[in-house]
């Protein structure tokens, strides 16, 4: 399979994420994470710089799905935007839960149906705001980060806060909370369960999104998506 190099188009590609560690976050005027990696190690593969700009989620979500020739990531594809995106590819694997406080001893959730009586904590235009808002759960509370959805659980005015493992252990590490100071309580099981894309808006044209879905495959024939991986997830 032959890569385009150096491909040069009449609106530069722009790249956007969200503040959302360890997948993608900016530390130091540095953005870094796991999923950072791969789509740098995809723009390397196809020859072009990647130029990474990091927003609140729904400004990034926004960016990408009115404008051409800007690439998102790490989304989860769900069946609410499946049509909306043109899917590059998987960049990252993921795994969701719910989690309360270690001590909501009183929340036990058998089915997501039975979440609806707790307050939840999203993060605005998100897969999983828009899971739970599809639903017609009506105790959802928006935020602009997870990193408040975290804030507001611990200061107890939420009961329950959706995010993938990952994240959560990173965020929680971070800002002092030790890992056993929440449970799970339920497991989001087929929830974006092929892992976290990169993606583009429907106005970009079908020759760009195939560029970048080769420089893909090849750094995953190449074993480089695998050595990235395995420096995060054990």
């Amino acid at each position: 399979m032959t890569i385009l190099v150096n491909v040069t188009y009449a609106q530069p590609i722009q790249i956007v994420t969200e503040q959302y560690p360890p997948y993608n976050y900016e530390q130091d005027g540095e953005i870094k994470g796991i999923g950072t990696e791969v789509v740098q190690a995809v723009f390397k593969e196809a020859g072009m710089a990647a130029n990474i700009k990091v927003y609140p989620w729904a400004r990034a979500y926004k960016n990408a799905l009115k404008r051409e020739n800007v690439l998102i990531y790490s989304i989860s594809r769900t069946q609410q935007r499946e049509k909306f995106f043109k899917w590059v590819g998987v960049i990252v694997p993921i795994d969701f839960y719910i989690y309360s406080l270690i001590e909501r001893t009183d929340i036990h959730i058998d089915q997501l149906e039975g979440a609806q009586q707790y307050s939840i904590g999203t993060v605005r235009s998100d897969a999983l705001e828009q899971l739970f808002t599809g639903k017609g759960f009506s105790k959802v509370h928006k935020s602009i980060s997870n990193k408040i959805v975290m804030e507001m659980l611990f200061a107890e005015r939420l009961d329950l806060w959706p995010i993938s493992e990952l994240a959560a252990n990173h965020l929680l590490l971070q800002n002092n909370h030790a890992l056993s100071s929440v449970r799970k309580v339920y497991h989001l099981e087929g929830f974006s369960s092929d892992g976290l894309y990169m993606a583009f808006g429907l106005q970009t044209s079908d020759s760009v999104v195939s560029t970048f879905k080769d420089a893909l495959e090849s750094i995953k024939r190449k074993g480089i998506y695998q050595d990235i991986i395995d420096k995060y997830v054990e």
